[in-house]
């Protein structure tokens, strides 16, 4: 399903943009921070690639988990 269905539908969306850590310690935080998002049940999640400076891996890591 494309985002443009899921925010044209009748239905209301509730989304979620995840910002990856600079660090890698605070990879840990941030993916424990992703994951209760995805608990509330979000249409869908965004996660910005290499936001201020941040590591494009960890983004890409983000993603998949």
């Amino acid at each position: 399903m494309k985002i443009t269905d899921i925010i044209t539908a009748a239905k209301p969306s509730l989304s979620f943009e995840v910002f990856p850590s600079k660090s890698e310690e605070g990879f840990e935080k941030v993916l424990f921070a992703a994951l209760g998002i995805a608990n509330l049940d979000p249409s869908y999640m965004s996660v910005t690639y290499g936001a201020a400076g941040g590591n494009a891996l960890q983004t890409a890591e983000l993603c998949r988990k």
